[in-house]
């Protein structure tokens, strides 16, 4: 897969669909991951936005932060994830076809590594059976 060109971060021409170009438009995965690395909170709201083309190249480096040290209590970005993978999910399942496995074991490497991001019930409600579902729908959609 190569770096998305612009048309295919900003699909519609949305407010959204230009910050994430502006912020995303010729980075190489590790230059993305870096920019999770550096404030995740504020990045992963382009993952939701950005054209589907996109978003299949960029959630890798989503991916590689969350698998990483710096992700450790990162509890925001665990939380966002989901919040994006149900989204697009609602809207835009058939997109997420060919990174369905990666997804699946991206939510399964979460479920698997829960206490790590210290993640608060109380705050995010319970977080955990959301990736549960989410693992078990993005399973079924890579058949």
């Amino acid at each position: 897969m190569s770096i998305p060109k612009p048309n295919e971060i900003n699909v519609h021409d949305s407010l959204d669909e230009r910050s994430a170009c502006e912020h995303f438009l010729g980075k190489n995965l590790d230059e993305a991951e870096l920019l999770f690395r550096e404030n995740s909170i504020f990045y992963q709201e382009d993952l939701m936005w950005m054209g589907p083309v996109a978003f299949r190249y960029y959630v890798e480096a989503a991916i590689r932060y969350i698998h990483s040290d710096n992700a450790t209590s990162d509890c925001e970005m665990i939380s966002c994830f989901a919040v994006i993978l149900e989204f697009r999910l609602k809207y835009e399942s058939k997109e997420l076809v060919p990174v369905a496995k990666r997804l699946t074991s991206a939510c399964a490497y979460v479920i698997e590594h829960w206490s790590r991001f210290d993640i608060s019930p109380q705050t995010y409600g319970d977080l955990l059976a959301r990736y549960t579902k989410l693992q078990q729908t993005l399973a079924q959609i890579d058949l």
